[in-house]
């Protein structure tokens, strides 16, 4: 196989990787907090019985949710499955992809 071939394979894989959003639900331990994201690049954060529909972007195994006051929220997808975020949040995934 041609060498121009094989790169232009693995740039295709590379971009799809980047683009690929998320589907499904994370939580945390307590139960205080969920995460419904979906694959169109939407979350739905639920804390303490309120609820907020936010933007998030996907690159590799990071995360940045878009706050509403123009700050981001960065997440990484670890080994396991599970969202580790700042200040030691981790939220595990509790449902399968839609």
């Amino acid at each position: 196989m041609p060498l121009r071939k094989l790169l232009a394979i693995a740039l295709l894989c590379l971009l799809s990787a980047c683009g690929k959003g998320m589907d499904g639900t994370w939580a945390d331990a307590m139960g205080a907090s969920r995460y419904h994201f979906q694959s169109n690049g939407t979350v739905t954060v639920e804390v303490m019985g309120t609820s907020q529909v936010l933007d998030y972007t996907r690159d590799g195994d990071r995360l940045e949710l878009q706050l509403p006051d123009g700050t981001a929220l960065d997440f990484t997808l670890a080994g396991d499955g599970a969202l580790q975020g700042p200040l030691g949040i981790r939220l595990e995934k509790v449902d399968a992809p839609r």
